[in-house]
């Protein structure tokens, strides 16, 4: 009997032991296994949801910033055509307060007066001398030409301040037109409006001295573009 529980004694120490081994030998593996299967599991999860996190989040940026840079464009689009606008608002609000209104004092006007004074009821031969002349009383400053044409040609008035003009804008008062030579009429004709007639040497019936056709140009002063034509504004000039 004593034999028998020592026996049993012995076995039960021995799977006492071999449980104590196999639980200290598994629990650190179990544990080791759990952590590193959870960490690897975690770390993995982690892993995988960062990286599928960082890859959504940089397809969601990249998207992000393709429209932020669109919408920037497209508003420095609109901001530089309103500076556009703005800037040819101003330019012509510019070139507005630049034209001065024509009176009977200003450049044009003393012009056309001086000439008209001085026309005769016939033509002399001498336009380029009494238009001349007219320009010159009111102030114009240039070179005199021996010919009519030469006053355009060779860029005289617009020296002065002349701008060339359209041929079909309505006259106003101190428009020049010169007509060019021709075979016929070599020195070709110089003329200015006195805001009724177009006047030279003499008072013409028509802006046509000549009984043909003749190319001409007509030059306003730079000072007064837009201004009596449109405004109605006619100086009435007195005759000799």
């Amino acid at each position: 009997m004593r034999k028998a529980l020592l026996i049993l004694a012995t076995l039960g120490l021995g799977m006492a032991q071999t449980s104590g081994a196999v639980e200290t030998t598994f629990q650190p593996n179990y544990t080791l296994s759990q952590s590193t299967a959870n960490f690897g599991s975690s770390n993995n999860t982690y892993n995988s949801y960062s990286y599928r996190g960082a890859s959504a989040s940089q397809v969601a940026s990249d998207d992000e910033i393709s429209q932020a840079i669109q919408s920037l464009s497209a508003q420095a689009k609109q901001k530089e055509d309103r500076l556009a606008n703005l800037a040819e608002k101003l330019t012509q609000q510019q070139a507005q307060a630049n034209v001065s209104v024509l009176s009977r004092n200003s450049a044009p006007a003393i012009a056309a007066a001086r000439a008209a004074q001085a026309a005769h009821s016939s033509s002399t031969g001498r336009c380029a001398r009494y238009v001349r002349k007219a320009l010159q009383a009111a102030g114009y400053e240039f070179t005199p030409n021996p010919s009519a044409y030469q006053y355009a040609s060779r860029g005289t008035l617009a020296n002065a301040g002349f701008v060339k003009i359209s041929n079909n804008t309505t006259p106003q008062v101190g428009d020049v037109v010169v007509f060019n030579r021709s075979a016929k009429h070599r020195h070709g004709h110089i003329q200015i409006f006195d805001g009724s007639n177009w006047v030279s040497d003499f008072r013409q019936d028509d802006i046509n001295p000549y009984s043909g056709s003749y190319s001409y140009t007509t030059w306003r002063d730079g000072r007064y573009l837009d201004d009596a034509s449109n405004k109605g504004i006619y100086l009435a000039m007195a005759d000799d």
